[in-house]
């Protein structure tokens, strides 16, 4: 399979999956709820939407090309992402972008080949310097 197939199929199968099935998993977390959307999180410290990502928070921030996560703890503290690592799958319009991103500072990032829509929906899968992994979704 080449690579923008496995791509493709990646992103497929990210946006398709059931946005509660990694907290499922996940018995150290800390919401009680049926659904990963039955609340709002509100914008997060830097602009952006977050989503729950298995014991993690996870605040996407798009602009332009640059696809930027921040990560904080149950309790909204910022965490130190060096050593994480995540790719981003995000549907801008009718096209998905695939974004590898990686410790910047105090955030994840990446850049996307060309410009995202304004609020691209999709998943952002992390992975802890551990090995532990999560995924956010965005709708």
């Amino acid at each position: 399979m080449n690579r923008a197939m496995r791509c493709a199929a990646l992103a497929l199968t990210l946006l398709s999956a059931p946005a509660g099935a990694q907290q499922a998993r996940d018995h150290s977390h800390d919401h009680r709820h049926d659904n990963a959307h039955d609340h709002d999180h509100p914008p997060g410290p830097n602009g952006g939407r977050v989503e729950d990502a298995g014991r993690w928070h996870a605040e996407l921030v798009t602009r332009a090309e640059t696809v930027t996560v921040y990560l904080s703890d149950g309790d909204g503290r910022p965490l130190p992402v060096e050593g994480f690592k995540a790719v981003a799958i995000l549907k801008s319009g009718a096209k998905a972008a695939r974004i590898p991103l990686n410790p910047d500072g105090d955030r994840l990032a990446g850049r996307a080949e060309s410009a995202l829509a304004e609020r691209p929906t999709g998943a952002v899968r992390i992975t802890a310097p551990d090995g532990v992994t999560a995924s956010a979704r965005f709708d």
